[in-house]
């Protein structure tokens, strides 16, 4: 069992705190675990940049765009947690 946890993602650090207060946390940010979820693979799922859905299209100027999209949308998304972790 695990007294404290570390999330990284990008360099930038998203939860540091006891793990026991991290559903908790990622609760109140708008984040919650679903029910029966495993919280470590959730987390993992919240951070990571293959969670954001890519287009279903053989159209290579799509899938470029939908890639630089998805690359923004994935750093918003962690700069949302990394903000959000230093002001609590």
């Amino acid at each position: 069992m695990f007294d404290r946890l570390m999330l990284l993602a990008k360099g930038r650090i998203i939860y540091f705190n006891k793990a026991n207060l991290a559903v908790d946390y990622f609760t109140n940010i708008n984040y919650k675990c679903p029910e029966l979820s495993n919280p470590s693979d959730y987390f993992m799922s919240i951070m990571s940049i293959e969670s954001i859905e890519k287009p279903d299209t053989d159209d290579q100027d799509e899938l470029q765009r939908s890639q630089r999209n998805i690359q923004n949308v994935y750093a918003e998304k962690i700069k949302f947690f990394s903000d959000s972790y230093h002001k609590s």
